[in-house]
Formats: structure tokens, C-alpha cells, sequence
């Protein structure tokens, strides 16, 4: 991995992965969470909207349900990686409850069986 500072913010670039092709029909929940969330941030960092309440009603989508998925690409890449690759464990959900939840990854990984 090598990280850049691009206008103030410090970018990781990933080795180059092969991933699977992902088909829309049978994508899980959270596969499609993870890629609206990317959608999201980047829709809100290009400046194509202000706010949360303006992406909100730019998708037609509810405000919790947006820091839910905006909260997705945080995740350690290769946490990130797995949910993409269908290789996340079953009880990483993206209905799992937010509170208690850990701050670090490892105790993240703990959590959800990622090692």
C-alpha cells in the first residue's frame, strides 16, 4: 500500500486486486452497501452535493440510512475487500447494531471472524 496526501486528505492506493465481477441480481445487501457508500462519499466530496440532507433527497433515501453506508467505506481495506469478494462472514450484516460497536479493527476482526 502507499499513501499520498492529495489536498489535504492522505489516499491510500491498494496493490492492484483482481476482484469478481459483481452482478447487480445477486449481490448481498451489504455488497451493495459498501458501493453506494463509495457512490456517496464521492458524490459529496466532488461537491455534486452539499449535505447529507441534499444527497439524502438527491437518492431518495433516508438520512440514517446514508451515515449507515457513508460509515462503510471506513473499514479496513481489506475488510472492504471481503464484503466485495463474497468472502465476509455471514454475521457481518449491514442490519448489525451500531452500538458497542469497536473503534479498532482488531477487535472488529475478533468480532466478526475476519482474520
Amino acid at each position: 500500500m502507499i499513501s499520498d496526501k492529495i489536498r489535504g486528505k492522505t489516499v491510500i492506493h491498494q496493490p492492484e486486486v483482481e476482484q469478481a465481477e459483481l452482478d447487480p441480481e445477486t449481490m448481498s445487501p451489504l455488497q451493495k452497501a459498501v458501493i453506494q457508500g463509495f457512490q456517496y462519499r464521492d458524490m459529496l466530496e466532488s461537491g455534486k452535493v452539499a449535505t447529507v440532507s441534499e444527497l439524502a433527497q438527491k437518492v431518495k433515501q433516508e438520512r440514517a440510512f446514508l451515515f449507515r453506508v457513508l460509515s462503510l467505506v471506513n473499514l479496513a481495506p481489506d475488510i472492504i475487500e471481503a464484503i466485495l469478494n463474497g468472502k465476509a462472514p455471514a454475521k457481518l450484516t449491514l442490519s448489525k447494531p451500531r452500538k458497542n460497536f469497536p473503534e479498532d479493527l482488531i477487535n472488529l476482526r475478533k468480532l466478526y471472524g475476519i482474520e
